[in-house]
């Protein structure tokens, strides 16, 4: 019985010191991992990145308004003239038309013919040129435009579709990373409990080879063992210091690794408050869902209407498109003759324009997305049956785990006993000396193997938990 109070004034002594540090517990670690990771922040980005995609393409249902303003300067000033001459004349006749006032013959009432060919008029008008001066000296124009597209074959629908659908990938992206990152600190946190456990059972044992080495020496000094057997137990002791130095090593390693996930120094102490549980009850976990309900899964699944809405966008470029706008601008600046004027003006036009033929390439642009779509449907077949298989391995090792727990208790038990025995019949000289050591070995291997089980169930546990998507 001596021995097992070893055991627990060990392990619990060799814990008091870490008090003082930094004393976590698995929804802390968890806490602390999500703020830490460089992942999530990316995730959180790519979430920020497609929300404001979705409001950017979302403006595109709306008018939109802009204003123009124009300045041009030159120089120079321009002349041109206008050549005059001499000009036929007209008058009305009774009706108030105007007729050519031509020279009729009269004998015959028709125009006289001159030598050239062409009518002879009474009178002719003299212009003289006409001379044109202009200057661009401070030319402006300034305007506001309103543009609103009517029916632009469904691209704009098409485009906010594919944006509200980045938005959910982002979504649950945010989610897989975090499923992600809380399985690595599951598996940190339960690591680093079992080497501690792992610790205190090396310590425990090499108390116990060496209070036998103790016994074997003081019994050496009367002459009552040999020193052959005291050498077999300093073997033994070097194996336990060993095996201690290990399992002393592994702690401070998974205790490194537990301190990079949630962003602490990596020589920082950690203590931790839980300790491996040994729960053995039936059933599954109460994940609250299955595969369908895994980000991933979700983010296949919504990749399938994204090249579905592609489809419609590629369509979209080939369909008839109509716009309408509105404009109203004011200008001035001009120099004619030395004069200038300014004036507003109102306008208003709408566009249609129809695609016609384009050597297949809408058929064959759509062709492609349709090709791609298929491929994503067959990807997300395929995955969601690796998804099957996977959730069927963790609830097997969930299965396993809790049978080996059983097991193991019960070895464990059987070696405490052994070993109680074992000792016992050696102090009363009915033991060989390599039969309790074995006995001891055997109760240090079954204590590994126990805690082992234990860590194993609640990684098990966690594994189980992301598979079907209630890792949260």
């Amino acid at each position: 019985m001596k021995y097992f109070v070893i055991i627990a004034l060990l392990f619990f002594t060799d814990n008091a010191g870490l008090w003082a540090q930094v004393r976590l517990d698995r929804q802390q670690c968890r806490e602390m991992a999500l703020e830490n990771s460089k992942q999530m922040a990316i995730a959180g980005k790519e979430k920020e990145k497609a929300v404001y995609t979705l409001k950017s393409v979302r403006a595109g249902f709306f008018p939109r308004l802009s204003a123009t303003g124009i300045g041009f300067y030159n120089q120079e000033k321009y002349s041109y003239k206008l050549k005059g001459g001499y000009l036929p004349t007209y008058v009305p006749d009774g009706q108030g038309q105007l007729q050519p006032n031509v020279i009729l013959d009269p004998a015959t009432g028709r125009p006289v013919i001159g030598a050239d060919g062409k009518p002879v008029f009474k009178e002719y008008a003299f212009l003289p040129d006409i001379g044109i001066k202009i200057g661009m000296r401070g030319v402006y124009l300034a305007g506001v435009q309103l543009e609103q597209p009517v029916y632009m074959g469904g691209k704009v629908r098409a485009a906010h579709q594919m944006a509200r659908t980045g938005e959910v990938m982002a979504e649950e992206n945010v989610r897989f990373n975090r499923s992600e990152i809380l399985l690595q600190v599951d598996r940190a946190y339960w690591q680093m409990l079992r080497v501690q456990e792992q610790v205190g059972a090396a310590k425990a044992y090499r108390e116990v080879v060496k209070a036998l080495l103790q016994d074997l020496r003081n019994s050496q000094e009367v002459g009552m063992v040999s020193n052959n057997d005291v050498l077999k137990v300093e073997v033994k002791y070097n194996e336990a210091q060993l095996m201690l130095q290990k399992a002393t090593n592994g702690l401070i390693l998974s205790q490194m690794d537990l301190c990079r996930l949630i962003g602490l120094d990596l020589n920082t102490r950690l203590h931790l408050s839980d300790t491996l549980p040994e729960a053995t009850s039936t059933g599954l976990p109460d994940a609250g869902g299955n595969v369908e309900q895994r980000p991933d899964y979700k983010l296949l699944k919504e990749e399938i209407g994204l090249k579905q809405k592609e489809i419609n966008l590629a369509r979209s470029e080939f369909l008839p498109q109509i716009g309408v706008s509105v404009g109203y601008g004011y200008g001035g600046g001009l120099e004619l003759n030395g004069e200038t004027d300014a004036s507003a003006s109102l306008n208003a036009m709408a566009s249609v324009r129809i695609p016609l033929f384009y050597w297949g390439e809408g058929r064959n642009k759509i062709k492609v997305a349709e090709v791609e779509r298929e491929m994503s449907q067959l990807n997300l077949e395929k995955s969601a049956q690796l998804m099957e298989l996977e959730v069927a391995s963790t609830r097997f090792n969930i299965q396993d785990a809790r049978t080996r727990i059983e097991m193991c208790r019960n070895a464990l038990k059987q070696a405490e006993e052994n070993l109680r025995i074992s000792k016992a019949q050696y102090d009363v000289g009915m033991e060989s000396l390599s039969n309790l050591l074995e006995a001891q070995a055997q109760w240090q291997e079954a204590w590994s193997q126990w805690v082992d089980a234990k860590a194993m169930l609640q990684l098990s546990v966690s594994e189980y938990l992301k598979a079907v998507g209630g890792l949260e």
